[in-house]
């Protein structure tokens, strides 16, 4: 069984104090939001993993400080399925979610 969390349930901090909150919508068909609030200005890479462990597509940008999102397109990934992604910054641990495309 799958189970999916509302936008509003569900966060997940680091010890570097950067909070990542669920994708909206998840499960998606053509494009999800990836929130997430940092303590401090940062620079930020999103990984995106396939069920087999392995790295499908890679953002990095900088943002400010508090509440930021990424989109991801359908097109950033390589087929429908169940995916992992994680959010670095060079103050906080590797943190990690599910996210499911159809």
């Amino acid at each position: 069984m799958i189970r999916f969390n509302h936008p509003l349930q569900s966060r997940q901090a680091s010890e570097g104090g950067v909070e990542l909150l669920p994708n909206f919508p998840n499960p998606f068909v053509e494009m999800t939001m990836l929130r997430f609030n940092l303590p401090n200005p940062a620079q930020v890479i999103l990984r995106i993993f396939n069920a087999e462990g392995t790295e499908v597509n890679q953002k990095q940008a900088a943002f400010e400080e508090g509440e930021n999102h990424l989109v991801l397109q359908r097109n950033d990934l390589r087929e429908p399925g169940i995916y992992e992604y994680q959010l670095e910054t060079a103050g906080a641990k590797t943190i990690r979610r599910k996210l499911v495309m159809f």
